[in-house]
């Protein structure tokens, strides 16, 4: 008698053991999940549409705790009680905010880890796809159709001439063909995804690496790039700004010639415009403005010559001068030109006009209610008050005064600026330059102060007024420059290239595979392939190719 014994109960234990708890596994499984990535790319939306909406502090003031507190005080009109709490949170710079940058590092590591999580599983469906399918695959496919049988060598050849890749195999009675065409293109996904990692990647390097600045500076003037204890220390010299106008005003173009220097040394000199930057060391000078309006002035000392006083100054300001002509009774012209203000008192602004050895009269504008100028003229001989005036008349009107026929043409706007420290330009230190042009068509510079005379100047006439020199050395044009230097620009460049070029692929080179059961009696087509007519458009092809009719439901609506 034979006796079989059972080892199952010793075997088996009676409580499966639970597996040990792996931290990591949680992890993995949200930085593969599709549907996490896509809601952290939303709320990462949601933060950069944040950033658009409420507003930012301004770039030059960042890092200036002072300018920040000033520029907070403006916005609590805005936000009220939520303005600190918003400017704790990094609201009012969500592009520079550590937790924003963090989310960006984190969507790196999320699609790198999605990107490689799906590498296997692509690779072999690209490069070692099924040859055969199950017999109901012809029967429940999406993509599927049948067609009248054909011979097995004229199908492939149809198939080749779509450039399907071909193989077949006899089983029976029945001919099994695989077609693939573009196998591929399915690895354009991750050409995708890569250049989302690059974008990324690029915008931290630029915020970690990146620099930028402006530079408003005259011709002839050299403006520093960085603080001026920078070991990094570049100098800017405009060398000349260019600006070309058409004949109704409009800009044709702007450029600079500028020289850099280093460490005291010149290393380079070129050509920036705004659509092509100059490039030294990494770093790109953009033209970003042109200021025609500028002059270079200096101030000597008169007992020593010793300059106190040389600056290239913008005047971005403007004064309104009344355009005059002024003409004696037997009709002859004794003044025709802009008339350049002196005296500012309150109600008018003008100054004295000398007509000829017997006539000096004061002239100036005032603007009336209607917001439109009046010329008003006096003879000093009759009172120096501009409301007894013994002449006030509009734009394009003439009246008599003294015998003299004055026509008020125009109103004009002289460049200017206020406010330059001028030595002897008053108690107040404030001088008022305005450039006009004297008759025979050169420039004047005239300085204007509270407590002393104007002084009217000519390019290189040096002109002593007092224990000062003054020489207006002549116009000098203003150049703007942007000097940035983008580490992360290549990066940028390379990913749109990518994502452009991945996403062509993707649309314009759709992958198709087609298995196809040949009989007797009919033969089977099934497909995967998008939803967008692509299968039937292909079959119509094949059909055609292989001179059988087309299945009705593959036909085109008219």
């Amino acid at each position: 008698m034979t006796v079989v014994t059972s080892t199952t109960a010793r075997t088996t234990p009676a409580h499966p053991r639970r597996p040990a708890f792996e931290p990591f596994v949680p992890i993995w499984r949200v930085l593969t999940s599709v549907r996490f990535a896509v809601f952290f790319i939303g709320v990462l939306a949601l933060f950069g549409l944040a950033g658009v909406l409420i507003p930012q502090v301004p770039e030059p003031m960042r890092g200036n705790d002072a300018a920040i507190r000033v520029w907070l005080d403006r916005e609590r009109d805005t936000f009220g009680p939520l303005t600190d709490p918003m400017h704790r949170l990094g609201l009012f710079e969500v592009f520079h905010a550590k937790w924003f940058l963090a989310a960006l590092a984190f969507l790196v590591v999320n699609v790198s880890v999605c990107t490689f999580n799906r590498w296997s599983p692509t690779f072999r469906n690209v490069f070692r796809p099924p040859k055969r399918v199950p017999e109901s695959f012809f029967d429940r496919a999406h993509n599927r159709t049948t067609l009248a049988p054909v011979d097995a060598a004229d199908l492939e050849r149809a198939l080749r001439a779509s450039r399907f890749k071909v193989e077949a195999q006899r089983e029976g009675d029945a001919t099994y063909v695989f077609a693939d065409r573009y196998p591929w293109t399915q690895l354009a996904t991750f050409v995708s995804h890569l250049a989302l990692v690059l974008f990324i990647a690029g915008g931290l390097i630029t915020w970690l690496t990146g620099f930028s600045a402006e530079i408003f500076t005259g011709e002839g003037t050299t403006a520093p790039v960085f603080a001026v204890k920078d070991p990094r220390q570049l100098q800017v010299r405009v060398d000349e700004a260019v600006g070309r106008f058409g004949d109704r005003g409009n800009p044709l173009d702007f450029r600079t010639h500028l020289t850099i220097f280093k460490n005291g040394e010149q290393v380079a000199q070129g050509t920036a415009t705004v659509n092509d930057p100059f490039k030294y060391g990494g770093y790109r000078f953009h033209q970003l403005a042109y200021w025609p309006d500028g002059v270079e002035l200096v101030v000597r000392d008169a007992a020593t010559g010793a300059a106190v006083f040389h600056e290239t100054f913008p005047l971005q300001d403007t004064v309104a001068a009344p355009a005059i002509t002024v003409t004696d009774a037997a009709g002859r012209t004794l003044v025709s030109d802009v008339i350049t203000p002196t005296d500012f008192l309150g109600a008018a602004s003008g100054t004295l006009v000398r007509a000829d050895d017997a006539h000096v009269f004061w002239v100036g504008l005032v603007a009336r209610d209607d917001k439109a100028w009046q010329l008003v003229a006096y003879d000093p001989r009759v009172g120096s008050d501009p409301s007894s005036a013994q002449l006030r008349i509009g734009e394009g009107e003439s009246g008599a005064l003294s015998g003299l026929q004055v026509r008020f043409d125009r109103v004009a706007s002289l460049p200017a600026s206020l406010g330059l420290g001028v030595p002897g330009g008053g108690a107040d230190g404030r001088t008022l330059a305005e450039l006009a042009k004297a008759p025979d068509g050169r420039p004047a510079l005239t300085l204007a102060a509270s407590d002393r005379p104007a002084i009217t100047l000519a390019p290189g006439e040096p002109v002593t007024v007092g224990a000062y020199q003054y020489e207006f050395v002549g116009t000098r044009a203003f150049a703007g420059i942007g000097v940035k230097r983008d580490s992360g620009a290549w990066f940028i460049w390379v990913a749109t290239a990518m994502l452009v070029g991945g996403l062509a692929i993707t649309f314009y080179l759709p992958r198709r595979r087609l298995w196809i059961k040949l009989t007797r009696e009919r033969t089977q087509v099934a497909a995967l392939a998008e939803k967008s007519g692509g299968f039937e458009k292909d079959m119509r092809a094949l059909a055609q190719r292989l001179r059988v009719p087309v299945p009705p439901e593959l036909e085109e609506e008219t």
